[in-house]
């Protein structure tokens, strides 16, 4: 349940433990999949470890999306270094957020991979043409002659319907403040997100807050402190990474 240790666990974690032990003990068959869970397709998502009705009001710990008691939230395999376990995500989240992905999908794509130190960020078809679109719009508007490339890259990964095509890490923050001219066209979900991804990739870019990266073991490390001293908190701030999105 992502509790450290039982004396850590809050009442809520224990009592979803002795729920999944409940169930495992009337089915033990339903324990191999955590043992050897069926892998995952190119660009798609693995399945929940845990799903439960929301016992009360919240929001999704990665998109920020409310979910109203009742409504269906869950838990993601713990990932691998350096990226950080989620908390409850809204059911959109858990499984569509890959194959029907909405502007803020990507963008938190782009958010989390950089904040992870990667040098690509992985985008499906679904993906690479909700961007493409977001951009073309942009282009529109802007004559922004610097988005062609991006744009022809991205169809490029589209026309051949790759599962798995990677946006440059260069590529990936000209993108982002290029929407950012597009903002008061956007819904108000996907421009509230954008704006905090710009905001923490600029603060990453100019090095703020009077925090030495040298001082730190990791980039990832370093970009944890600078958005934890944020001086203008967002939902990325406070909910922290990275994420395996």
């Amino acid at each position: 349940m992502d509790a450290p240790t039982r004396a850590a666990a809050t009442d809520e974690q224990l009592r979803d433990a002795i729920l999944q032990a409940a169930a495992w003990l009337e089915n033990p068959n339903s324990y191999a999949a955590y043992l050897a869970p069926q892998p995952v397709e190119p660009g798609g998502l693995p399945a929940p470890i845990h799903t439960k009705p929301a016992p009360a009001d919240l929001s999704c710990s990665l998109c920020a999306a409310p979910v109203a008691a009742g409504e269906i939230i869950g838990r993601m395999p713990r990932p691998r270094q350096p990226f950080v376990a989620m908390a409850w995500l809204c059911a959109h989240c858990l499984v569509d957020r890959r194959v029907k992905p909405r502007l803020t999908d990507v963008l938190l794509r782009v958010f989390h991979h950089v904040f992870s130190g990667s040098s690509t960020i992985p985008l499906n078809t679904a993906e690479a043409q909700v961007l493409s679109e977001a951009l073309s719009r942009v282009l529109a508007e802007t004559g922004e002659a610097h988005l062609r490339e991006t744009i022809a890259a991205l169809h490029t990964g589209i026309d051949a319907n790759d599962p798995a095509m990677l946006l440059s890490y260069h590529r990936a923050p000209t993108a982002v403040d290029a929407l950012l001219t597009a903002m008061p066209g956007m819904e108000a979900r996907d421009a509230v997100a954008l704006a905090a991804v710009a905001e923490h990739l600029a603060q990453w870019e100019h090095h703020p807050n009077g925090l030495d990266q040298e001082q730190f073991a990791s980039h990832v490390q370093w970009r944890q402190s600078l958005l934890k001293t944020t001086s203008t908190p967002t939902d990325l701030s406070e909910r922290g990474g990275p994420f395996w999105v």
